[in-house]
């Protein structure tokens, strides 16, 4: 077997729990892979990752058995019955989050519990049919091991509350809307908070870096046309960040109290604020590790469900069709096809 990529991300030592927070990219070597080897993964959640732990050496193979962790607490059972990593051949496998997949052979994932350096023997995706069939039994001591491995500890968010935060985002109006909070982002990780805004058709948000600070997923690494703005509901973001003073962390330039889902605003849709009109595009707007590391991986996993994209919580994106004046407060209305 050959590898076919590296692991890179911040854990340098084989610690034993807490994967769950660790952000990883996957590069993907040239000389294996074609440009579109990844088409089409982006469609699925979860891939599942095999790769060598390559840091084990030749004499701390195991083969017969041993304690799990060293652990007395726990009986001695042999190497086939656990996930250790000192088995005979190396390999590791992990089913993880797949966050973004990128040109140039790049795959970020979160929860992959492989450090930084090991070699990638293989990706899959994740298919809900490849999961067990029937009910899953594992003795206590598993789940002992387990307790801390994914997260060691809830975040700090101890108020999420799906079903009630749902509730509220879907009070928002289908059809009169209004802008609640306009972001500009001047640089990278900071935040301007404005009363009134001009929307441009080069620039999108002027005074925002959307321009500058391009795309990771071009080629060339340019803005993307479809996605001069980012624009999340109100009540979610206001849900998410636990008040308004954080809600600009979130990233995005607007946020509206209009209901955002692809069955009241698909692709195309276009919406007047103010004097400029801004159009829907098909271009994906999901939760990044920064918005993760800000509001909690209880509240990314929502947002980036099943039920957050039935209902776009993350947001959408869109670009600028009619230059204009945006102002907090304006109405956000949506334009029948003949009006745009």
């Amino acid at each position: 077997m050959i590898s076919i990529g590296t692991v890179h991300n911040e854990r340098t030592e084989a610690v034993d729990d807490d994967w769950d927070r660790v952000n990883s990219v996957i590069r993907l070597h040239p000389e294996v892979f074609g440009d579109d080897a990844t088409a089409g993964l982006r469609a699925f959640s979860h891939v599942e990752v095999v790769f060598v732990f390559d840091r084990v050496a030749p004499e701390g193979v195991v083969r017969g058995s041993r304690v799990p962790r060293g652990n007395p607490a726990w009986p001695e059972v042999g190497i086939l019955a656990q996930r250790a990593k000192n088995r005979p051949n190396r390999i590791g496998t992990t089913v993880c989050e797949l966050m973004a997949v990128r040109p140039g052979g790049v795959v970020e994932v979160r929860g992959l519990d492989a450090i930084d350096g090991t070699p990638v023997l293989d990706i899959k995706p994740y298919m809900a049919e490849f999961g067990p069939r029937g009910d899953v039994i594992q003795p206590a001591w598993s789940r002992e091991l387990m307790a801390g491995y994914w997260t060691l500890a809830a975040d700090d968010r101890d108020v999420f509350d799906a079903e009630r935060w749902l509730a509220d985002v879907l009070r928002s109006p289908a059809d009169d809307g209004r802008v609640e909070l306009i972001v500009r982002r001047p640089a990278t990780d900071e935040r301007e908070v404005v009363h009134a805004g001009e929307l441009a058709l080069d620039v999108g948000l002027v005074g925002d870096n959307w321009l500058a600070r391009g795309s990771r997923s071009r080629p060339d690494g340019s803005a993307d046309p479809e996605a001069q703005l980012n624009i999340m509901n109100s009540r979610c973001a206001r849900l998410v960040a636990g008040g308004n003073e954080r809600m600009p962390l979130a990233g995005d330039q607007l946020f509206v109290d209009l209901d955002l889902s692809p069955q009241n605003l698909p692709t195309g849709t276009r919406l007047q604020i103010g004097t400029a009109v801004i159009e829907v595009t098909a271009s994906p707007h999901t939760g990044c590790a920064k918005f993760t590391r800000r509001f909690g991986l209880e509240v990314h996993r929502w947002i980036n469900g099943r039920v957050g994209k039935q209902y776009r919580l993350r947001g959408i994106c869109a670009k600028v069709v009619v230059p204009g004046t945006i102002t907090t407060g304006d109405a956000v209305v949506k334009l029948a096809p003949s009006d745009g």
